[in-house]
């Protein structure tokens, strides 16, 4: 008897430039499609131990949506925040206010279009300043937001007011 041969398992070579002319155009639109979600979209996240909004920890921000409604959350760069943030360190708060609507804070309660929004100023005294200085009844400038936490000691409009169209980011979105 005879040993049959061994056959072998082979693949046919395609060229390479046909190979490259057929993905050249795939690899294109990978890269535009990287390139714009890279820049539309920042993923941010919230390592604070005493958080604003307690609930969700990592967000999406959509620095092309920046049409912000009154409940939206918001993404901004804060300005004029110290002790707790440096200016232009990223910052998500939710929108309770908008061009036009009337705030109204004491020292008991902050109110947005005479609906209860959150009660006291329990920072204050941390800022060393009287709960008197934060005072206000006004309406809302033009492009401007008033912003705030779900917690009490949520570092918000009510110690340094108002958030201008030049600060925000875009939508953000709670996502864990």
């Amino acid at each position: 008897m005879r040993p049959t041969p061994m056959l072998r398992n082979i693949r046919p070579q395609v060229p390479l430039g046909p190979f490259l002319l057929k993905s050249l155009p795939l690899l294109i639109l990978l890269l535009a499609v990287e390139h714009y979600i890279g820049q539309r979209f920042l993923i941010g996240g919230d390592d604070q131990v005493d958080r604003c909004l307690p609930d969700k920890r990592i967000y999406l921000i959509d620095t092309y949506d920046k049409d912000i409604w009154r409940g939206d959350l918001i993404a901004f760069r804060a300005e004029r925040m110290k002790p707790f943030f440096k200016d232009g360190q990223v910052i998500v708060k939710i929108a309770a206010g908008v061009t036009g609507d009337r705030v109204q804070v004491d020292s008991r309660q902050t109110r947005i279009n005479g609906a209860l929004l959150i009660e006291g100023l329990p920072l204050a005294e941390k800022l060393r300043k009287l709960p008197s200085t934060f005072k206000r009844d006004e309406n809302i400038p033009t492009a401007a937001y008033w912003v705030t936490g779900k917690t009490p000691k949520s570092f918000d409009s009510r110690y340094w007011g108002y958030v201008y169209d030049h600060q925000v980011i875009g939508r953000a979105y709670a996502i864990f």
